[in-house]
């Protein structure tokens, strides 16, 4: 049996845990731990502390030459990816250690705009047997601004999807 479990870094994410060791009971369980990022925006790679200018000078002449400094980023698109992958890989790392000994976990990541369809197409690649998703449970307003990832998840058909709501404090 094939189990896609998804996490998104938060407390509610994590409720699926008992029902995932649960499973892991089962025979032949092998269980996908998938963890989805935003896609970094232009912004996030200005975030941090300003740089203190220590290069050329700022505009003008030097050697002879006019001279326009070169903007230090603390780091790039293609870095902040990278690095979000890495600590979603950790997250997800430590998350299958707290499951039982023994049960066969992998854990995948991926960076999208677009969590829902990332796990709806890693599901029709992999063909699991269901899904299990946690649901922050928002209501009203609050669902038609932020929508739901789970929402769309069950409303593609590609997995019997289990949902597993919040029980800790603020559900």
């Amino acid at each position: 049996m094939k189990v896609l479990a998804t996490f998104d870094g938060t407390p509610y994410s994590e409720e699926t845990l008992p029902v995932l060791a649960e499973l892991a009971t089962l025979p032949d369980v092998e269980l996908t731990l998938l963890a989805v990022a935003h896609e970094p925006s232009l912004q996030a790679q200005f975030r941090g502390e300003p740089r203190a200018y220590t290069g050329a000078p700022r505009y003008g002449i030097a050697g002879g030459r006019f001279v326009t400094p070169t903007p230090h980023y603390p780091e790039t698109k293609d870095q902040a990816i990278q690095r979000s992958c890495s600590e979603l890989e950790d997250y997800l790392t430590g998350l299958a250690r707290r499951l039982p000994p023994g049960v066969k976990v992998r854990v995948e990541t991926d960076v999208s705009d677009h969590p829902a369809q990332t796990i709806i197409e890693r599901a029709r690649e992999i063909a699991p047997t269901f899904i299990v998703m946690a649901s922050h449970s928002r209501e009203g307003i609050l669902r038609v601004f932020l929508g739901s990832t789970t929402e769309e998840v069950v409303r593609s058909g590609v997995a019997p999807v289990l949902v597993v709501h919040p029980r800790g404090e603020g559900a």
